[in-house]
């Protein structure tokens, strides 16, 4: 696992797009990416932190079937880079119904559209979102380590 860099937009891009998203190259260039590469560099997973304060928003998580056993490391090393920017809760938008269990055993809970930090609400990511049909809201505390 490695934080994202310029030379890996590229691929992100791609991955993404294979996995039946739009995305630009702003879009990854704006948030802080982890992704899980195999022995070829190919990209296997992805995840993504927009810091909105002291609040985070969740990007882009993403991976392929066969990398399902390393997703919670995936998971946790995204927190250490939301703790480590002072993030106390995050936020995630989706629209994928059959995730929801998933984000709930990650320790997420369901809240409304109402319940959004205004910082969070003004994200691009979330107004894009909540353009399509049957999204739904999480948000997870995190507690952050103080020096």
């Amino acid at each position: 696992m490695a934080i994202a860099k310029n030379q890996d937009i590229e691929l992100a891009v791609k991955f993404m797009e294979r996995a039946g998203m739009e995305v630009s190259q702003e879009e990854i260039e704006s948030g802080k990416f982890i992704l899980l590469k195999d022995d070829e560099h190919s990209i296997k997973g992805m995840i993504g932190i927009e810091a909105c304060g002291e609040f985070g928003l969740l990007r882009s998580f993403l991976f392929v079937p066969e990398a399902h056993s390393q997703v919670p490391a995936l998971f946790e090393a995204m927190l250490a880079i939301a703790r480590e920017q002072g993030v106390e809760q995050v936020f995630l938008v989706s629209n994928k119904q059959q995730a929801m269990a998933f984000f709930e055993a990650l320790q997420f809970i369901p809240c409304l559209r109402e319940e959004l930090p205004e910082k969070v609400k003004d994200s691009p990511v979330v107004e894009k979102v909540c353009t399509m049909k049957d999204i739904y809201f999480m948000s997870r505390h995190l507690s952050v380590l103080k020096a």
